[in-house]
Formats: C-alpha cells, structure tokens, sequence
C-alpha cells in the first residue's frame, strides 16, 4: 500500500507540474504573440525610415528578446554605424554571417544577416546573451522575422525608387523639349527687343511680346508641374523626342558655375578655374539642384542666397566644392542622397539623388561632408577620359 500511495503522489506531483509548465508555456506563447504583433505593426514604418524606426522602437525589441543590436555598412554612399543596448563582442563584425555552405549561422548568442542592394549594403547583429529554453527560441524566431522585414521594405524601397525614376525619365523627356522651347523663345524675344531702335517698333514689339505670351505662360505652367509633382504626365501636345546620349564636351567650369549662380539668383564667391572635358548635362545636373537648394532653402529661411565655390585640382580629378557654412542643413548629412529625403517644403528629394547618378554616371563623383552649420558639397570629376 505504501507503494502504490508514494507512486500515486508522485503521478500527482508529475500532472501538477507538466500543467504548470503548460500553463506557463500558454502565457509565454500569448505574451510573445502579443509582441510579435507590435513587431509586424512596424513594416509600414520600416518601409518610410527603416534605420529610424529600429531605433525609435528599441524597447519594442528587448522585449522580444533582441537585447543587443548593431549594424554598420554602406547607405546611399554614407558611412553607417549603430549600436543598441550592450555591446556584441562575441565575434568579429560580420564574420560569421555564412556558415561553409553560404547557409545564415545562428549560434547561441549572435545573430547575423547582410543586406545587399544598389545603394544599400548594411550587415546586421543581434545579441541573444542570457536567454535560455523557450525565450531563445521565441528571441530567434522574432529575429528571423525582423530580418524578413527588412529584406522586404528594402526591396519595396528599391523598387519605388525604379519606379519613381523611370516616372521622372518620362517626364523629363517632355521638360527637355519644353524648355529647350521656351529657352529659343526668350532668346527671340531678347534680341527682338534688343534691335529696336524706336518706340514705334518697341511698342509693335510689345504687341508681339503679348499675343505670344499665352503660349509661354503655358509652358512655363506645365514645367512648374512637372518639376513640382513627379507623377505629372505631360499632355500628348508635347512631341516625345529621342537623343543620342552627350559625349564628352570641354567645359569651362568657372563660366558653368557663374550662368547656374545667375540662373538662380545665388551671390558666389568663385575662387579657381579649371577647363575640363566631360557630360554637360551632369554638370547643368549637379550645379541646378546644389544651387537650387541653396537659393530655395536661403528665400525660405529669409536669408541672403549666397555660397563660397572654389575649383582646384586633386591627384587625377577636378573638384568642384560648393561650400554653405551658415546654411544649416535640417536633415542628417547621411540623408542627404537618400532618395525622399528634403529639408525644402516643396523638393520630392530625388533630385540630389538624381544628379549624384547622373555623376557617377559620366564617371565623377558627389559627395558632403560637413563644414560649420552647413556642408561642403563636392563634385570630383575625372580629368582623363576613363
């Protein structure tokens, strides 16, 4: 009897336990079911700031179990570092991504996946240090669906970005026609004005001036539109027209820069000179949206609009540094490139983006860095034809 009573309170011990770990299997489960849910409620913030949204939601994945994380790499050809909660020394940054066979490593204490797009290539790690049982499986699975979420909101990225660029190919097809027009247009009208040697033909050229002025407000209006809304679509009216990519051309850099300071309305400091051959439409690129930023931003800031240029040489390329000391840029300097991002109140920030391709592109380069409140904005182009 004494047998069967210490077996049968033994058998209740073992259901009392194995039901208290199932009870408590149960709440972990509903508790970590609850934090996934938050975790997936980020993908949309994730596709708008993906860096900032990890870090602005820290909390969210320490309670996950992600207690450590870091990242560092390439974004949009800025450098990027950062580290969240304790540091992660248990390996060498980025070493043990891949085991033998190019499958992820997991181990007990460290997570790692790479990230690679065109612009992109970030290396990510996450420290699991003194989580044991279910909280590590819990902690991995809320890591492998992080890094699923970041492989797809960079992928959405990268594929707005084709689709947005592709938009604003086709309606620069139709700007360049259209401001090529009315460029010949004010041409006309300048030198009309300036053959007049009377006022008869002064006054018979204002009355020429003004029956032609409807068609050019017009253009003047659908330019606006499409610099201002990217997902404008020219009207059929406008022919579409196919160039031939520029060649190389030789260019007077110093003459280049004064024509887009005037174009602009921005006072410069112009120090150097230097004759280079290379794409004339990068340049016009380049030096349109700098001094475009800087003329915008000044008149809404209600400063004067003005900026330090100099032109030197270094080693084997020609730099061109716009430099805007009392400018403060409103944005993190590694965003500047990024496309969206604007500190203007009308820019769609993709035009920094644009001129830096258009630069690499015709084999230069452009690139910031900082300089008192503002930046130094540096073009370096080639000297011999690559």
């Amino acid at each position: 009897m004494t047998d069967l009573y210490d077996a049968a309170v033994a058998l209740v011990v073992a259901g009392l336990s194995i039901g208290f770990t199932m009870l408590w299997l149960r709440h972990l489960s509903r508790l970590h079911r609850q934090r996934m849910d938050q975790l997936l409620a980020l993908r949309e913030a994730l596709h708008d700031d993906l860096l900032g949204t990890l870090v602005l939601h820290q909390r969210t994945l320490a309670k996950l179990g992600l207690i450590s994380m870091d990242w560092r790499g390439n974004w949009y050809g800025s450098p990027v570092f950062t580290r969240m909660g304790p540091p992660i020394p248990a390996i060498v940054h980025g070493a043990a991504a891949t085991d033998a066979r190019g499958q992820r490593r997991f181990d007990d204490r460290v997570l790692c996946q790479s990230f690679q797009f065109d612009d992109i290539s970030l290396d990510f790690r996450i420290g699991l240090k003194g989580l044991r049982g279910e909280r590590h499986l819990f902690a991995v699975q809320a890591a492998e669906v992080l890094f699923a979420m970041i492989q797809g909101a960079l992928a959405a990225r990268q594929l707005a970005l084709v689709a947005a660029s592709s938009q604003r190919a086709k309606v620069g097809v139709f700007l360049q026609h259209d401001m090529r027009n009315l460029a010949q247009w004010v041409q006309l009208v300048a030198e009309d004005f300036g053959s007049a040697e009377n006022d008869t033909e002064l006054l018979a050229r204002a009355k020429r001036l003004r029956k032609n002025a409807a068609l050019a407000t017009n253009r003047a209006e659908r330019m606006s539109q499409a610099l201002l809304n990217p997902a404008w679509q020219a009207s059929a009216s406008a022919p579409l027209e196919v160039h031939e990519a520029p060649g190389l051309e030789s260019l007077d850099l110093a003459e280049h820069v004064l024509q887009a300071a005037e174009l602009h309305q921005v006072v410069v400091e112009l120090r150097g000179a230097a004759r280079v051959d290379w794409d004339s439409h990068a340049l016009m690129a380049v030096l349109d949206n700098v001094l475009g930023n800087v003329s915008s931003l000044s008149r809404e800031r209600m400063l004067p609009a003005s900026c330090r240029i100099v032109i030197e040489q270094e080693a084997k390329n020609t730099l061109v540094c716009v430099e805007t000391r009392q400018l403060r840029l409103e944005i993190p300097l590694e965003k500047l490139f990024e496309p969206w991002s604007s500190s203007g109140s009308v820019n769609k920030g993709l035009g920094m983006y644009q001129a830096r391709k258009q630069a690499q592109a015709a084999g230069g380069e452009l690139f910031a860095e900082p300089l008192g409140d503002g930046i130094r904005v540096v073009l370096s182009i080639p000297c011999k034809k690559s």
